[in-house]
């Protein structure tokens, strides 16, 4: 089980900056999250960048966030571009978003496309859990967005913030879901309805048991450490996030 760092996490900063970061904080692989940002569409330029700090890319993540909409046209062209990058970079997995409520198409397709064979050229595509929205109460606008309906998809993305948010134990989706994962996105969360992406040794999640279980399993993914720019503080500039980024990997390492 190894330990990478999402791009996510900083997504408003360049992403030389971002990789450099990733290296001095002891990573040794990092999952890309393509945005709106010119770099993250190009494998050239990715490669250029991971080769420069001695990262590997372990993992593409497909730009299905609101804010990149607009990035490689509709759930289709995201999908298929994104298994061409990670194909070139040899990353192993790509992450791709469940659909929501008004996404029918997208949602007929997955149901049946995404079967116990699909790999791509030896890449799996993966769905992530998707975050419930915080209103009066949190809300679902996701098809496919509960522990059954997950089980229908062979390969999963196990994000423990987004569960926390729709109140469901860890635990009990690992028992549920764990042969079926094939990446995780590691956050803490503080349990007050929000997707907090907290550092892993904040919030309320005993995550270093979390953890233990993971190595019990023989979990053999990666553990892609998915923190929001908040809990880094990345307001208080690079030497406040490096610290934090290392804290957060030797915890990690530790607790396994």
């Amino acid at each position: 089980m190894d330990f990478i760092f999402s791009t996510a996490s900083l997504f408003q900063w360049e992403l030389e900056r971002i990789f450099y970061l990733a290296g001095e904080a002891g990573f040794a692989g990092v999952e890309l999250m393509v945005t709106k940002r010119p770099e993250t569409q190009s494998p050239e330029e990715v490669k250029r960048l991971a080769d420069r700090y001695g990262l590997s890319v372990d993992c593409i993540h497909a730009p299905f966030l609101m804010a990149a909409r607009k990035v490689w046209g509709d759930y289709r062209g995201k999908i298929e571009l994104s298994l061409q990058m990670a194909r070139h970079l040899g990353a192993e997995v790509v992450v791709a978003h469940l659909p929501y409520l008004w996404q029918w198409q997208y949602a007929r397709w997955i149901r049946r496309n995404l079967d116990a064979s699909r790999k791509e050229g030896g890449v799996c595509l993966a769905l992530e859990n998707a975050m419930l929205l915080k209103l009066r109460r949190p809300v679902n606008f996701s098809f496919y967005n509960n522990l059954h309906a997950l089980t229908r998809f062979p390969h999963l993305v196990f994000d423990t913030s987004h569960f926390a948010v729709a109140g469901v134990d860890i635990f009990r989706a690992w028992d549920i879901l764990g042969e079926r994962v094939r990446h995780v996105h590691l956050s803490n969360n503080y349990l007050k309805g929000f997707d907090d992406h907290a550092l892993p040794f904040e919030g309320r999640l005993p995550l270093e048991r979390f953890l233990k279980l993971l190595s019990a399993a023989n979990y053999g993914g990666k553990v892609s450490l998915e923190l929001g720019p908040g809990p880094l503080e990345a307001r208080l500039g690079e030497r406040r996030v490096l610290s934090n980024l290392r804290r957060s990997l030797e915890f990690c390492l530790s607790s396994v």
